[in-house]
């Protein structure tokens, strides 16, 4: 990577680090939030629908944005918005109050989301070569680190309010790092407000929902299933999660290599299938050690699905990357808004098991699928010398 590039590498990895952590942290917390809410499965997988419903609402505009106005100003603006909703996620007190706290943490979220990708994309773009996989590979350190931090301040009795403050001081200062170190990647006028799917954009966004459905799921609901189907003590409920999030950040620093290696397409089929053997092992016999190997598989195996698909969706031909990425990643999020009540619902219905056997489904979708929805997607989006990397320089 070129020296005058290793400055807004870091700052877009510090980016996606802290996105993690705030993620990591507030995913550990479910169940104590569940309990403080009075939510049961079906409760609770409802709830779960706000943050979706704003990041997908939200997304367009801030893909929009970025473009307008670049994602070196939405990126620090979101990351404080994120941290000004996590405390209020942390006060609620029954469903209504947590799914609207929950709709403007997504709102924030969304528009973090698009605009963290875009800045990556950015950086390819400007010359430093595959880096997709390593940013979100920050981001899976960060949510590593923000589960464990959750998972320690439970064991130690400290109330999550507590905690999502001392996070949301660490977002404010992350935002303001970030607003001189970002590298500049405003395109005036390009590019319409909204790029409406269709043809192979349609199909990497049907299948980037179908990878993020499994990772938030994968998140969102394994310390729920290993506290009340495997009987798995609080204390120890962000287990599940801290071995996902860790064995998915060592997987991610090595993907891009992978990805110059092997290519896309198979990294992202072989991932999947990988992914599906370790959620056979979390469905089998109710053995904890059994179920965290199955969640370090998914881990692995799932790490490079998402970054593959966002890096197809803004490299395509005559979309700018951030109306590409806001176009795959709406989709993805739309996508899997209609998991948390599904599964939430069938596990109340019946055994959170067997809902979350919808999650083996759509891996074996992603293993026949991917090769055709990935052919020809670049390792890394080509250096094109134009204002952004000119704009390096300056900045």
């Amino acid at each position: 990577m070129p020296r005058s590039l290793r400055l807004h590498f870091i700052a877009a990895a510090s980016i996606f680090l802290a996105n993690g952590i705030m993620i990591g942290a507030w995913v550990a917390r479910i169940p104590m939030i569940a309990a403080q809410t009075h939510l049961d499965e079906a409760g609770l997988g409802f709830a779960l629908l706000g943050p979706t419903i704003g990041a997908v609402l939200t997304m367009p505009i801030g893909g929009w944005l970025g473009g307008r106005f670049g994602s070196h100003v939405t990126a620090p603006m979101a990351t404080l918005g994120c941290g000004l909703a996590l405390p209020l996620v942390a006060s609620a007190w029954d469903f209504t109050s947590l799914a609207v706290a929950l709709f403007f943490f997504g709102i924030a979220q969304g528009t973090m989301d698009v605009s963290m990708n875009a800045n990556g994309i950015a950086v390819e773009r400007a010359g430093a070569g595959p880096i997709i996989s390593r940013l979100h590979a920050m981001w899976s350190v960060g949510a590593f680190l923000g589960a464990l931090i959750s998972t320690q301040s439970a064991a130690l009795g400290i109330p999550v309010v507590q905690e999502f403050l001392g996070v949301a001081a660490v977002m404010a200062l992350a935002a303001l790092a970030m607003t001189r170190t970002l590298i500049h990647d405003r395109h005036t006028g390009e590019g319409p407000f909204f790029q409406l799917p269709g043809g192979r954009l349609l199909l990497i966004g049907g299948l980037c929902a179908a990878g993020l459905l499994a990772e938030t799921s994968a998140t969102d609901w394994s310390g729920m299933y290993l506290t009340r189907d495997m009987g798995v003590d609080a204390g120890l409920a962000g287990l599940g999660v801290t071995t996902f999030t860790g064995c998915m950040a060592i997987s991610r620093l090595v993907g891009d290599r992978l990805t110059l290696a092997i290519g896309t397409p198979r990294l992202v089929a072989g991932g999947s299938a990988m992914a599906a053997v370790g959620l056979v092992f979390v469905l089998g016999p109710r053995m904890l050690p059994l179920a965290i190997l199955g969640f370090a598989l998914i881990g692995l195996g799932l790490a490079g699905v998402v970054p593959s698909y966002f890096r197809a969706g803004g490299t395509q031909p005559g979309v700018p990357s951030s109306i590409g990425i806001a176009a795959v990643s709406t989709m993805g999020y739309a996508g899997g808004m209609i998991g948390p009540p599904i599964i939430g619902t069938l596990g109340h219905a019946f055994t959170l098991r067997g809902s979350l056997l919808i999650l083996l489904a759509l891996m074996i979708v992603l293993v026949i699928l991917s090769p055709r929805a990935l052919a020809g997607v670049p390792a890394a989006e080509p250096a094109t010398g134009t204002d952004t990397a000119s704009r390096t320089a300056e900045s």
